[in-house]
């Protein structure tokens, strides 16, 4: 108990609640970018273990204007 309440000045009181819960609600632009985030970018495991990000190519969409052909 002792060292329990030598630490409590370091450390803090217990967590009551759940510490991954998100405090608010998140915006739309937040969300927005957080899917192109996702579309944009692939997580990557080297053989290593070690991770990484690489960009990913984005097709466009309906909406975007395709280039004429070269021909």
């Amino acid at each position: 108990m002792r060292i329990t309440e030598g630490l409590l000045p370091i450390f803090g009181p217990a967590q009551v609640g759940d510490s991954t819960a998100p405090l608010r609600a998140a915006t739309e632009a937040e969300r927005g970018r957080d899917i192109a985030l996702r579309t944009e970018l692939t997580r990557v495991v080297g053989p290593d273990g070690s991770s990484y990000v690489v960009a990913t190519p984005v097709e466009p969409g309906p909406s975007a204007p395709t280039p004429p052909d070269a021909a």
